[in-house]
């Protein structure tokens, strides 16, 4: 369970701030690959989710550790 002090972000907020649709980010909560909740009827991502997410598989393509500067909200 995330902690209650992060802020849980819409689908909308993370497909905006990796540049795909909401659709992409849809297709990835439903596969599993990326974390979600639901929160009053509406999916919720925690910033965590999407830190696992991006180290697990956009970025091992990366040959340093440069990613880590992101700043994700």
């Amino acid at each position: 369970m995330p902690n209650i002090e992060e802020v849980m972000h819409t689908i909308k907020e993370v497909a905006t701030y990796l540049k795909v649709s909401e659709r992409t980010i849809q297709r990835l909560i439903k596969s599993g690959q990326l974390r979600a909740y639901t929160v009053g009827g509406q999916r919720r991502i925690p910033p965590a989710a999407l830190r696992r997410y991006l180290d697990s598989s956009v970025l091992d393509n990366l040959d340093d550790d440069s990613w880590r500067q992101l700043d994700l909200f």
